[in-house]
């Protein structure tokens, strides 16, 4: 199972970080990790290339990625983890047995 997990300090979302493996398969594909990491990979390059780089760290080690906060004042940069955040929810509704969204 995928474990998304989500903290938040006083001002929004300051860490999501995704750990483990969907194994789901369907026409010998694994959709949901396929999807997961994609949803987390393009936030990271979306948050890159509109020049918020500054504002976070991220650790990629075989498919567990850890995305840190570190100026969560940026509203902008918010709008982008709440996006993620419903993608990942959205997942989560049509696979329950394969990624967990858990706010901590």
């Amino acid at each position: 199972m995928i474990k998304i997990k989500v903290a938040r300090d006083d001002n929004g979302i300051s860490l999501i970080s995704m750990h483990g493996h969907a194994e789901y398969s369907q026409y010998g594909k694994d959709i949901v990790c396929s999807a997961a990491s994609t949803i987390i990979i393009g936030g990271i390059n979306a948050i890159a290339q509109l020049g918020y780089l500054s504002f976070i760290s991220y650790d990629v080690d075989a498919g567990d990625v850890e995305l840190k906060i570190n100026n969560t004042k940026c509203a902008e940069l918010q709008i982008i983890l709440n996006t993620l955040l419903v993608q990942f929810q959205s997942i989560e509704e049509s696979y329950p047995k394969n990624i967990q969204v858990q706010e901590v």
